[in-house]
Order: structure tokens, then C-alpha cells, then sequence
């Protein structure tokens, strides 16, 4: 103690832990600020999942009167005919019985064909009916 009242400070060799660096945030390295950041995110409120099934509406041989699913115009539908491989065979089996001049009668009789049902209206696919 000198004159003044005051102590002298410790030498370093006195203290018994690390001397703190000029910087303390200098410290330690810096880890990658994205990982170690503490963000707070807000996912956004959740819906309820609607699924929604869309089912062509059942159809016959013939014109049906029905809701139409593009225009919602109630309409009769307009029928084409559509050759199918089913056609093909009853053609194929008139020939292979020696009935050949009658070969053409299921190409043009609708027995043997299916029935694309369309919207006069707007034009849109409804549905086909299988034979």
C-alpha cells in the first residue's frame, strides 16, 4: 500500500483465470449466423384440405336430359357415334362366316358402337355409353 490508501493491483501471475481479450466479441468465431440465429417464424394458418371429385354424370344409349357440367345449362344431349374395336369384330366375324355382303351392317347400325353424349349448347364432353 502506498501513501495514497490505495492497493496496488495483482500481477497477472496472481489471477487465477484467463485475461479476458480486449474485444470480448471477438472471442470466439463467429459460427454461421444461420444456424445459430433464433428466428421466429409464423407458418400461415392452415386450411382445411377440400378434395373435390367431379364425376361425369351417368348416361344411356340414347339423348339424355341433363345438367350440363361446363355451361350449367339443363340440355339434351347431342349423340356421335364412335366405331370401336367391338365393331370391328362384328364386321370381322359376318366376313369369316361367309356373310360378307352384310359386313358393313355394323359400321352403320349403333348396336355396335359407343355413344359419345356432348352439350349442344357449349359443345363439352359429357360422357360415353359403352356397348
Amino acid at each position: 500500500m502506498d501513501g495514497t490508501g490505495m492497493t496496488d493491483p495483482p500481477s497477472y501471475d496472481q489471477i487465477d483465470r484467463p485475461v479476458p481479450a480486449a474485444y470480448p466479441h471477438q472471442q470466439t468465431p463467429l459460427a454461421d449466423p444461420f444456424k445459430t440465429a433464433n428466428i421466429h417464424t409464423r407458418e400461415p394458418p392452415s386450411l382445411p384440405e377440400t378434395t373435390v371429385i367431379i364425376t361425369s354424370p351417368q348416361v344411356g344409349p340414347d339423348p339424355t336430359t341433363i345438367l350440363c357440367p361446363s355451361c350449367r345449362a339443363t340440355v339434351v344431349t347431342r349423340l356421335e357415334y364412335e366405331t370401336t374395336t367391338k365393331t370391328h369384330l362384328c364386321a370381322g366375324l359376318l366376313c369369316l362366316f361367309l356373310c360378307w355382303p352384310c359386313a358393313f351392317v355394323p359400321y352403320c347400325s349403333t348396336a355396335c358402337r359407343d355413344a359419345n353424349h356432348y352439350c349442344p349448347n357449349c359443345g363439352s364432353f359429357i360422357g360415353t355409353y359403352r356397348k
